[in-house]
């Protein structure tokens, strides 16, 4: 009788795939540690009511849907080809001194289409496979404590595979992480916060403020449609989704919660619609004198939406919600940024994760 299936024992692989339907295999730095996720796959069935019965004896499933989610700890190596597919623009990274530093700058596409990615995870007994996926969002989150930073991955596949010929259990012995993937989490210590006004002055140390607690969601709306070119094989084929494409505005926010409420000063910005600019920087260990690991958040252009305090009988918190809007004009410090943000992050990937 065969084993059960640990779930710690789960790997998970994630490549770049080229055409909507057509998976890739899984290799050489393709793995990514995660804490959580699993395809999913659902088909709503149509009972057959036909007259002269007392009871359905028979029914036939419709199209089929593969939403899903994976949680991981956001990390300084591995992330670029996740951070990408949402962002859409990368490029060639640009070496570091002559160091094995390289800075990648990704930036918002207003149509990602055409980007995709294949989903494996080992399930020990067998793969399980999302042949190709659209990346629909991501969430950032954290908080002062020993928990590194978690990622929150959005997918819209085509259908979950068990028996594929592309990624099977012999060529998943090939899946490896990537360099330093296997440690370098990000941690809220790492992190520096900067605020002010989109009319003042490009950010400086003086603009930082202390969250003790953060999210950031970046959410695009994409939608497949059931056109009939793409089904299972099979005797009951079901009908699969074409690739996703955009389906009206992202929704892109950013929440802060404050440890402590002192003043009315963010009630006050809310009440008279201050548009702010932000930035944030994570940096982690060194990669090379003096280049060190880093993710870093520019957002040109934020609306605030809530500033309630907290009603504590200690002491009362300030939670802040923030809208991210593109920009009409570059703010200071931040030249050529009139998309809702940019994310550029160094590591020692030394090529486009989009080539």
């Amino acid at each position: 009788m065969p084993s059960p299936i640990s779930g710690a024992q789960q790997l998970l692989a994630i490549r770049k795939a080229v055409e909507w339907n057509t998976a890739v295999a899984c290799g050489a730095t393709d793995g990514i540690l995660f804490l959580s996720g699993q395809a999913k796959r659902s088909a709503d069935v149509q009972v057959d009511e036909s007259r002269g019965r007392s009871f359905s004896i028979d029914g036939t499933a419709g199209p089929i849907d593969c939403t899903t989610s994976y949680t991981f700890n956001l990390r300084y190596a591995g992330m670029e080809l996740i951070a990408a597919m949402l962002m859409g623009i990368a490029g060639a990274p640009t070496v570091q001194g002559a160091t094995a530093a390289y800075l990648h700058l990704l930036k918002w596409s207003t149509d990602p289409y055409g980007l995709m990615i294949t989903v494996a995870k080992s399930m020990v007994a067998y793969i399980e496979e999302i042949p190709t996926a659209k990346v629909t969002g991501i969430t950032i989150s954290g908080e002062v404590g020993p928990n590194p930073l978690q990622v929150t991955l959005d997918v819209i596949g085509i259908n979950r595979e068990v028996a594929s010929a592309i990624n099977t259990l012999a060529t998943y012995a090939n899946v490896t992480l990537p360099t330093d993937a296997n440690a370098n989490p990000v941690m809220f210590s790492h992190l520096v916060f900067r605020m002010n006004n989109v009319g003042d002055i490009a950010l400086a140390a003086g603009d930082r403020i202390y969250p003790s607690k953060f999210s950031i969601s970046l959410k695009r709306k994409m939608k497949g449609e059931f056109t009939g070119e793409y089904r299972t094989t099979g005797t009951n084929p079901q009908d699969l989704s074409d690739e996703p494409s955009n389906d009206g505005f992202p929704e892109l926010g950013i929440t802060l919660e404050f440890p402590k409420h002192s003043a009315p000063t963010y009630m006050n910005a809310l009440s008279s619609d201050a548009r702010k600019k932000m930035d944030i920087t994570a940096t982690g260990a060194q990669i090379a004198a003096p280049y060190n690991y880093t993710h870093l958040w520019q957002y040109p252009h934020l609306q605030m939406k809530n500033a309630n305090p907290t009603d504590d009988n200690g002491r009362i918190k300030e939670p802040l919600e923030f809208i991210v809007h593109g920009a009409a004009v570059a703010p200071a410090g931040m030249t050529g940024i009139t998309d809702p943000l940019w994310w550029s992050i160094t590591s020692k990937r030394t090529t486009n994760p989009l080539a």
